[in-house]
């Protein structure tokens, strides 16, 4: 995008990297994060945590950059929170220095991700994996606020747990949005908010059913719905056909979402391909098949006794344990190497009609989808890719 004069920036969690893999000093949970040593050592490692994101990434702007799972991070547990004001700020900054320009802003929230925010909530608003920071406190209302209209209705602590997260991550929404309308530039701006899971089954083929708003002025009706099979893979081209960069050479896996929303589009996708560790999937309007192969390595270990031990990742669980996303207790066919689903008449996917008569016509057909979306990938899959 950048030969098409854009500016490109970044705010949120990068979530890129495994645990531990940043070169960054160790701050002990007992140290006082204002005392000048550990202040030093916490910028070096922030810098560091740009520096290396602005590196790998090739975004022009970086800020409030969360490099994992913050309580991954080696600091000390008095800046380990969740700060969505610092996150909005930085984007708010990034809107503010580029309103002349044309820009593309990717921010991503931590707070939909466990820890729960109301310990946050409750913390102290500086506390940010840079330091005790102060800028960033009135990017949108207030903890208190947020603690109040939150608590107000006498929710459980569950509840009370989502409905913080629902009303931090709505404001920061919000801050965004007026931002762009207050310098004159909403109108010409594509927002889109979306997740990258659902909030369980993940690493699974199962429900793949996430948020995805689409909001640009002038050219579909608010609230408007578009029932189609669409994914995360279509983000990138809709993005560079919205911004008028031309189709490189590379081959991209989604398709551009603008004929949906121009309303334009004829001819759509009748299916999805899905894939996670061991296991892949294929998605119409109406089924869903799902298969488990493991290599050789893994199948030599299992047994029609123990199946029930071996995860989708192909690790094995000691008997009573479970997959580490428990997603074996959200669907009852975790374990089956083949699942079949109506999604007319079972949208949770709790029926595996697998080995149901009445449909094994239907079993062949997604089987063959399967196999097509297989033959094109560099890699064998049991019998679709041999």
């Amino acid at each position: 995008m950048k030969n098409r004069g854009y500016v490109t920036g970044f705010t949120g969690k990068w979530h890129n990297w495994a645990k531990g893999s940043l070169p960054l000093w160790h701050v002990p949970d007992h140290e006082d994060p204002e005392n000048p040593l550990m202040v030093q050592k916490i910028e070096k490692n922030y810098q560091l945590t740009l520096d290396t994101v602005k590196l790998t990434s090739g975004f022009d702007y970086v800020g409030a950059v969360y490099a994992t799972n913050f309580n991954w991070l080696p600091i000390t547990s008095k800046l380990m929170y969740h700060n969505q004001h610092w996150i909005t700020h930085h984007s708010l900054q990034f809107i503010e220095e580029n309103k002349d320009k044309p820009f593309f802003l990717y921010t991503a929230s931590t707070i939909p991700h466990a820890p729960a925010p109301i310990r946050s909530l409750k913390a102290d608003p500086r506390a940010t994996p840079a330091g005790y920071k102060t800028d960033h406190l009135n990017a949108q209302p207030s903890y208190e606020s947020i603690l109040e209209r939150a608590t107000k209705d006498g929710l459980n602590e569950k509840e009370l747990n989502k409905r913080a997260t629902m009303i931090w991550l709505d404001d920061a929404v919000g801050a965004i949005v007026d931002k762009l309308e207050k310098l004159g530039i909403r109108d010409n701006t594509l927002i889109i908010f979306a997740s990258d899971h659902q909030s369980y089954g993940k690493m699974t083929c199962n429900l793949g059913k996430a948020p995805f708003i689409i909001n640009w002025p002038g050219h579909f009706e608010e609230g408007e719905v578009i029932d189609e099979l669409i994914s995360n893979i279509d983000v990138v081209p809709t993005v560079l056909e919205a911004s008028g960069v031309p189709q490189t050479d590379v081959k991209l896996d989604g398709i551009s979402l603008l004929p949906l929303i121009n309303d334009t589009s004829t001819d759509w996708r009748s299916s999805l391909y899905m894939e996670v560790t061991y296991t892949r999937g294929v998605a119409t309007k109406d089924y869903k098949y799902i298969a488990t192969r493991f290599p050789s390595e893994i199948e030599d270990q299992i047994t029609s006794e123990n199946r029930h031990l071996f995860t989708q990742e192909g690790l094995k669980m000691k008997e009573g344990e479970g997959d580490r996303y428990n997603a074996f207790k959200k669907f009852p066919g975790y374990f089956d190497n083949d699942q079949l689903y109506d999604l007319r008449k079972d949208s949770l996917e709790q029926n595996n009609l697998a080995g149901d008569p009445e449909y094994a016509q239907v079993m062949t057909e997604m089987k063959a989808k399967l196999k097509a979306y297989s033959a094109d990938l560099p890699y064998a899959f049991g019998e679709f890719s041999e």
